[in-house]
């Protein structure tokens, strides 16, 4: 009796702690890191501030385990596109390229605060390993392309952080709240393409002939 108990409090404990990153991930979504506070937080999960912190310790650990979760995500699909059997290497790099701008500028709020709005030095870190763990994918996909002749270029750390700062920084603009500017799906689909082309011609193997 005592164990199942035990096994209910940790799967309530786990649905809690879940609730309060999801209502963290939709305050975020909604309107930055600004209005993720713990108190707002603890109001939308249901449940008291002082239970938010029974699981954290302040609202820069909950913004870390917020960015991990979407990162681990982004980081799945573009393992899955790298793993794909029957794409060379340009065609896998331009799906990953594509693929994370377009998810991107379909979440913009949400994509620019974790990617681009002030934080402590604390989240920035986390914002930098989750770049390094990018360009693990794409280091995949340009080897293989290297490899096989699609690619060419000299240093494939060096090119790697080139196309991963293409493919982060390049939705600065579009998803900066400020310019309070929407895009329409056919500017959406033109923007994305250009940064996908650009990204693999930059590494295409050049004919000399």
């Amino acid at each position: 009796m005592s164990y199942k108990r035990s096994t209910l409090m940790q799967e309530r404990m786990e649905q809690n702690r879940q609730s309060i990153l999801q209502s963290a991930r939709e305050l975020i979504a909604q309107g930055g890191f600004k209005d993720a506070q713990i108190q707002a937080i603890a109001e939308r999960a249901g449940v008291s501030s002082g239970l938010v912190y029974r699981y954290f310790d302040n609202k820069s650990e909950v913004l870390i385990e917020v960015l991990s979760e979407a990162i681990q995500h982004e980081i799945h699909i573009l393992n899955t596109i790298a793993s794909s059997e029957g794409l060379t290497a340009q065609q896998k790099l331009h799906k990953a390229v594509t693929t994370f701008v377009k998810r991107a500028l379909n979440s913009p709020q949400l994509s620019y605060s974790l990617m681009f709005e002030p934080v402590d030095p604390i989240v920035e870190h986390e914002r930098f390993r989750s770049k390094q763990l990018i360009k693990q994918t794409i280091n995949e996909i340009l080897a293989e392309g290297k490899v096989n002749g699609e690619f060419g270029f000299e240093d494939l750390n060096t090119v790697a952080l080139c196309i991963v700062g293409s493919m982060t920084f390049v939705v600065i603009e579009p998803l900066n709240p400020s310019r309070n500017v929407m895009f329409d799906q056919n500017y959406k689909d033109y923007f994305v393409k250009q940064v996908a082309d650009f990204c693999v011609q930059a590494v295409q193997l050049q004919d000399r002939n």
